[in-house]
């Protein structure tokens, strides 16, 4: 009786072991994305990113800075070495930009490919803006 105890609870420790290895995984909806377009959930760090298309994703917090007369930018690169990017037509999105005013935000658009008189980050001419309600980790 002492040589079939362990043996039967082995085999009871295996039986869970491999039901439970087995259990499907469920599928996201296929409709899903996260705000940067990540799978499972997971964003990019914040920064600038160049798209194969030719536009950029610009990640990070959304500040109004008091240089220079005044603009928009996004802030919080990992490295700490000043702004992500500062936004060239926020004219053109006034509304949406002050309602979203310290909110980790994604924008899209294209560099801007002229002269500019501030000198604070690479400048991006935005097409969208939408928040970002995920914070992310350090490891992100």
């Amino acid at each position: 009786m002492k040589t079939r105890m362990p043996l039967l609870m082995l085999l009871i420790v295996l039986a869970l072991a491999v039901t439970a290895c087995s259990a499907e995984t469920p599928e996201p909806d296929e409709g899903s994305t996260s705000p940067a377009g990540e799978a499972g959930g997971l964003r990019l760090a914040n920064g600038l990113y160049d798209q194969e298309d030719g536009t950029v994703i610009a990640l990070g917090t959304l500040e109004w800075i008091e240089l220079e007369g005044g603009f928009y930018a996004l802030t919080g690169s990992p490295e700490g070495d000043g702004n992500i990017a500062v936004i060239a037509n926020a004219d053109d999105f006034a509304d949406e930009l002050d309602a979203l005013l310290g909110k980790t935000v994604s924008v899209t658009g294209t560099r801007f490919d002229g002269a500019s008189i501030r000198m604070a980050g690479p400048e991006v001419v935005i097409t969208s803006v939408e928040e970002i309600s995920d914070t992310p980790g350090a490891a992100e």
